[in-house]
């Protein structure tokens, strides 16, 4: 038998295990509260013992398998084909000014970084907007800033949308 599971296949098996162990859980919420609901003389003996120790066992041993499937390191999740094409987020009037503006000056210069004072220049923000929207851009990953001296770089970063 073949050890390549495709996608559905492994989907299918993910509903399969989470299934397995939500009841699992459940089961053993019923056998951990079991001996509480019956008196003391049916539980005497060591035959409903061994059947509860059996059965608080196997479930174990269902969770742990469940547990073991979805937790399974060598199943990386798939990673995006280049045919794939990445989502871009949305982006205000103001971000997309500052995008085109470093891919510009990735596009003349080589590097897609600018003086913060510069991108203000070109994109016709006031200082206040600016930092704004480039703090919004920083926190989102798009752009980094790099203080250097008494101004700051702004860089498309690593991965950043390309436009």
């Amino acid at each position: 038998m073949a050890e390549s599971t495709g996608p559905s296949d492994q989907a299918r098996m993910d509903r399969v295990a989470r299934l397995t162990l939500a009841l699992g859980g459940f089961m053993l919420v019923l056998l951990i509260a079991f001996p509480f609901t019956l008196g003391n003389d049916a539980m005497s003996g060591t035959a409903p013992y061994l059947l509860y120790s059996l059965f608080l066992t196997s479930i174990g041993i269902v969770i742990g398998v469940s547990l073991t499937w979805l937790n399974d390191p060598s199943r990386a999740p798939e990673k995006p084909t280049p045919s794939q094409p990445r989502r871009t987020p949305m982006l205000s009037a103001d971000e997309m000014a500052v995008m085109d503006a470093l891919s510009n000056s990735e596009r003349t210069h080589g590097t897609g970084s600018m003086w913060q004072k510069e991108l203000v220049e070109s994109c016709g923000f006031t200082d206040s907007k600016a930092s704004r929207v480039l703090s919004r851009m920083e926190r989102a990953g798009l752009i980094r800033r790099v203080r250097d001296g008494m101004s700051k770089r702004v860089e498309l970063a690593e991965g950043a949308v390309d436009r």
